[in-house]
């Protein structure tokens, strides 16, 4: 009776496993929560699965452009552990606008991205700009090519990870461009000789954009360690920004926007241009982020133009 007393306890062991391990496999399964995703879709959600993104139209740059580089996207986020999908179905959404500007370097592409949930609350802004060397005055989209789309897609999805949950770092080094909207070090700031700078209400725009732009001007000419003046005054500088529209192909139209730097005096020091073509009528609302990226990428220019203190 000893002996099978020893095996039929040994059975018994053997049972309690064998239930522990169904147990933990069912937990595998189902303690994921919701959505009758099965055992593999439980088991990704406990492990932590791709976070999936979907990319919204993106706006400002050319046809061509636009789809290379969601193309780029899409695989740049691969490697991030991040599923980037054109169109719809994603766990986030993410908007993009893009911006061109000729300057003394070359043109520079500006883009920023938010990315919200399904509620439509921001989780996280990317921003950033790329420069390609131009001919002075041609069109800053002509220089823009595989190259410079993959550095935009590769610097996107590296702050994409660090900012959306689930997301990694790439396998490969990645140099990412902090946010446009941090401020420089107050130790590099240098206000400009005279009382200030005016910004002027911008001219011209649609939608909100004389408000709009205007205001985020000043917030990024302030950030690049410029003095602004709040009213006329003698001994100031001024920027003019003159918005201008109009009508293009495939129900599209073209904006450019000239922001010209005057001295006290109201001599011309130069002018700072960018043009883009949007989708007909989309900026006759609030320009919201646009007005952030348009701004960002005219600050850099305009304040080359200003003299500095010594």
């Amino acid at each position: 009776m000893g002996a099978d007393s020893r095996r039929v306890q040994g059975r018994l062991r053997r049972s309690a496993f064998t239930s522990l391990a169904m147990l933990t496999l069912a937990c595998l399964g189902g303690c994921g929560g919701g959505g009758g995703g099965g055992f593999m879709g439980g088991a990704t959600s406990f492990l932590g699965g791709s976070p999936k993104i979907a990319i919204a139209p993106i706006v400002g740059a050319p046809p061509s452009v636009t789809k290379e580089l969601t193309v780029a996207l899409v695989e740049a986020g691969k490697a991030r552990n991040l599923t980037l999908i054109p169109g719809s179905g994603g766990n986030y959404t993410m908007r993009g606008y893009l911006l061109a500007s000729n300057e003394m370097r070359g043109a520079k592409i500006s883009y920023i991205w938010d990315v919200t949930d399904t509620k439509g609350a921001r989780v996280v802004r990317v921003a950033g700009d790329e420069t390609v060397p131009s001919r002075s005055g041609s069109d800053p989209w002509s220089k823009v090519d595989s190259t410079v789309i993959r550095n935009i897609a590769n610097k996107t999805a590296s702050q994409l990870a660090a900012g959306v949950p689930g997301g990694r770092s790439a396998a490969t080094p990645v140099v990412a461009t902090a946010p446009a909207a941090s401020p420089p070090p107050a130790a590099t700031a240098v206000a400009p000789r005279a009382s200030g700078v005016l910004v002027t209400p911008v001219s011209g725009a649609p939608g909100d954009g004389q408000r709009s732009l205007t205001t985020a001007l000043k917030k990024r000419l302030y950030a690049g360690g410029v003095k602004l003046a709040n009213g006329p005054a003698t001994n100031v500088y001024t920027v003019k920004g003159i918005a201008k529209l109009s009508n293009a192909s495939g129900g599209k139209q073209s904006i450019r926007i000239d922001w010209q730097v005057l001295d006290p005096s109201g001599k011309k020091l130069g002018t700072v241009s960018q043009q883009n073509t949007i989708p007909r009528g989309s900026l006759d609302g609030p320009w919201g982020a646009i007005a952030d990226a348009a701004a960002g990428a005219a600050a850099d220019g305009i304040i080359k133009l200003l003299p500095r203190s010594s």
